[in-house]
């Protein structure tokens, strides 16, 4: 009986981890890539803004799309199949993951956002949009810098400090000859 209420439970945990891990897409990168774009474009719209689409950013910015969601889903399965926890932020996660995507940058789900999101800015040719991207970049800088990093060094200190050493926090390092330097140490 107990082995049934331990399998119970689990099972219940899982459920509920699924439920709001849905939940959190649908409040942040749905919001984030979607409502929040969508609204700007509806006030550009009401101000009269119109820029003239281009078929070249149309198909530049579908490429970004596709390469942000790649990176996404990229990253949500290394989460997934080495059992580090999720990609919800206040869920803890219980392993670092250090391939894949996360051995270029430590933080490609944010990358893949980015690219998303200058993917709209591309295809709907959007100074609104633009500057809403401006703003998340904003955001990520601080949320990245005081809450993200800081709360992974506490939970897995020296393994993460020296991930920190080996892995760039904003810019791959596929975009060249990685130099750490001070400001991407800090916490």
């Amino acid at each position: 009986m107990p082995d049934q209420i331990k399998k119970t439970n689990k099972l219940a945990f899982y459920i509920l981890c699924g439920v709001d891990s849905l939940i959190y897409l649908f409040i942040g990168p749905f919001n984030v890539l979607y409502i929040i774009p969508f609204f700007f474009r509806k006030i550009e719209s009401s101000l009269g803004i119109k820029l003239q689409l281009f078929y070249t950013l149309d198909i530049i910015g579908t490429i970004l799309l596709w390469v942000g969601a790649i990176i996404a889903i990229w990253c949500s399965i290394l989460i997934l199949i080495n059992r580090c926890g999720s990609i919800v932020p206040f869920f803890t996660p219980t392993k670092l993951v250090t391939s894949g995507p996360f051995s270029q940058v430590r933080h490609p789900m944010m990358w893949s956002l980015l690219f998303v999101l200058f993917g709209e800015v591309l295809i709907y040719s959007s100074p609104f949009t633009f500057l809403w991207l401006l703003i998340w970049i904003r955001f990520s800088i601080i949320y990245i810098s005081k809450f993200e990093e800081p709360r992974l060094h506490m939970l897995f200190g020296d393994a993460y400090q020296k991930y920190t050493t080996l892995v760039p926090r904003w810019l791959p390092k596929c975009f060249g000859t990685y130099l750490m330097t001070t400001t991407q140490r800090e916490k």
